[in-house]
């Protein structure tokens, strides 16, 4: 005659059973998680098809005259003539780089137009006019003796009316890297309608004598709904990241393409400098 299991066999198995359901869904669920923020955490730039570049080399390969630069800058540009130039540097990221002059202007010119202290103009690549994300990436060096004054800002992302060019005066979107007065990374995105949305940092400053890599990706929210996106990384690492947030809000606006600008936000109590590398932008 046959034996039965007895009851608290029963419940040992029953134990053995639900702990491995339970391991089981662990599992799964933290290759989910860690795939998920492992996909968040690395650069924009492996999730982006081929980026396009602003180069700063001629179609002979050399360095850009001052006179290229302007002409491949545009109508709208504020301090390229007096304020860039391209240089010949070693051990960067690139053979050339632009350098960017910061520095204090005669009498009152500033107060009405703080960039002059700096650069600002628009470039708008091919077939970007629909983007609804972007990654823009490019290096940054600023000298040992470089001072953060009342903070500044670098090249960014912009946005306007689906169809049209920054060249018409239509950037209704800008989201760009910042640093603050103690030098810590921020992101500043000014919205449709002029409000400006502001992710701080309280991390270390930006590093000083050494080229550093920045890579910014945008993604803009759907109509009516708050899961636009804005990130930035440097040297690799993530570290402003803000989610859930209203970039637009209508489907009418779209990315248009770079706002290649870099400056302090006053004007400096001392001049300065700093140098970037060539600009590229990949989107979706």
């Amino acid at each position: 005659m046959g034996s039965t299991p007895s009851m608290h066999g029963k419940n040992l198995n029953l134990l053995i059973n639900a702990g491995g359901a339970f391991l089981v869904l662990f599992v799964v669920g933290y290759v989910v998680w860690s795939a998920f923020n492992t996909e968040q955490s690395q650069s924009c730039t492996a999730r982006y098809p081929a980026a396009r570049r602003f180069s700063l080399q001629s179609a002979s390969g050399k360095p850009l005259t001052a006179a290229e630069l302007q002409a491949r800058a545009g109508l709208r540009d504020l301090g390229v003539v007096n304020n860039a130039a391209v240089v010949v540097v070693d051990g960067g990221p690139s053979p050339e780089a632009l350098e960017v002059k910061l520095r204090k202007l005669p009498g009152d010119a500033d107060k009405t137009d703080t960039v002059r202290n700096g650069i600002e103009f628009h470039w708008s690549p091919p077939g970007i006019e629909a983007a609804t994300s972007a990654c823009m990436s490019y290096s940054v060096w600023l000298p040992a003796d470089f001072h953060y004054g009342g903070g500044g800002f670098l090249p960014g992302v912009i946005g306007g009316e689906r169809g049209t060019s920054p060249r018409e005066g239509n950037v209704r979107l800008t989201v760009t890297p910042e640093w603050s007065g103690e030098g810590q990374p921020m992101l500043m995105a000014t919205v449709p309608g002029g409000e400006d949305r502001r992710v701080q940092s309280s991390g270390r400053p930006l590093p000083l004598d050494r080229w550093i890599r920045m890579d910014l990706e945008v993604v803009l929210n759907k109509p009516g709904e708050p899961d636009g996106a804005v990130r930035l990384w440097v040297d690799g690492s993530l570290t402003l990241d803000a989610d859930g947030i209203v970039l637009r809000s209508d489907d009418k606006t779209s990315l248009m393409g770079v706002l290649a600008a870099a400056g302090y936000r006053r004007s400096p109590e001392m001049p300065g400098l700093l140098r970037l590398s060539p600009l590229d932008i990949a989107w979706k």
